[in-house]
């Protein structure tokens, strides 16, 4: 692989074995084996992550208490209602 000067940096990271596992399981399915181009769609989701994060604070913080973030993981998690049917009327002979 051709080096990019000034485009990339070199670096070196300690993962455990079962983490590593799953990027290079990702690499060989999407990157045909390119662990640095599974690394770097990571970076660029963290890159997001941390946009949003700026954004919430920029537009005052999260307003959802702990009760409301519990009260939507409850109703997400109900089984959906399944509406009562309803007889039609018979008609008269």
């Amino acid at each position: 692989m051709k080096k990019r000067a000034g485009v990339t940096q070199k670096i070196s990271i300690s993962l455990n074995r079962s983490d590593l596992a799953s990027l290079k399981k990702r690499a060989k399915r999407l990157y045909a084996g390119n662990v640095s181009a599974v690394i770097s769609e990571l970076a660029a989701d963290a890159a997001l992550l941390e946009g949003m994060h700026d954004l919430i604070h920029w537009l005052g913080g999260p307003t959802l208490t702990d009760r409301d973030r519990q009260a939507i993981d409850r109703e997400w998690m109900a089984p959906p209602r399944v509406p009562k049917r309803t007889r039609k009327p018979t008609k008269a002979a």
